[in-house]
């Protein structure tokens, strides 16, 4: 069996690195290229900043369309906020979607 050998390191190293340049940005395009979702569209949603005395639920009833059940429609303002728990507070911007 023959045994290769390196005669030129510098070229052998910028060859090397030449290649893992080329094969990073081909792998990032591939990936970017599966994660790329067609037809997705950024929820629409409409700002509120909270009074004293609102509540999700009465933002929810207020915001929302007449034919979404109100309970949906506060669970998609606690996701959409990233909402632990449904306590708000005056001054506190809400994003509220409006479909």
């Amino acid at each position: 069996m023959k045994r290769l050998r390196i005669v030129n390191k510098k070229r052998f190293m910028l060859s090397t690195i030449l290649l893992m340049i080329i094969l990073f940005f081909i792998i990032s395009n591939i990936v970017a290229i599966i994660n790329r979702v067609e037809g997705y569209d950024e929820p629409k949603y409409k700002e509120v900043i909270v009074d004293v005395g609102d509540s999700v639920w009465n933002l929810a009833r207020e915001y929302s369309p007449k034919n979404k059940d109100v309970r949906r429609a506060i669970y998609d303002i606690s996701l959409l906020n990233n909402l632990d728990t449904y306590d708000i507070y005056p001054g506190q911007v809400l994003k509220i979607p409006l479909e």
